[in-house]
């Protein structure tokens, strides 16, 4: 039997504002920690814990870039699945990224 924990959690993950506000931002480019920061006005330790909670859903992930991390979005629900029921596009990402115990 299919879990509903994992939908639940994502949209948990994303009812957040710190973390919502992250994927507004990474919508539009790739950005560093410092930028986020320097972007929200947030203290970094705030920041890198939110970005730990968004990739722990793949909502999102980074590539190294010199010696800092550069975090863009992964997840394709922030950019497809424009006409699907909100719960059935989390539920679709759920079983995509998320593992199942």
């Amino acid at each position: 039997m299919k879990s509903l924990h994992y939908p639940y959690k994502c949209m948990e993950i994303l009812g957040n504002e710190l973390r919502s506000q992250i994927i507004f931002l990474l919508q539009k480019k790739p950005m560093t920690v410092q930028e986020i920061c320097s972007s929200l006005g947030k203290e970094q330790s705030l920041v890198s814990h939110a970005l730990k909670q968004l990739r722990e859903c793949n909502f999102v992930d980074y590539k190294k870039e010199g010696k800092k991390n550069a975090y863009f979005i992964k997840s394709d629900i922030f950019t497809k699945n424009k006409n699907k029921p909100l719960f059935e596009i989390f539920e679709e990402h759920a079983e995509k990224y998320c593992k199942h115990k």
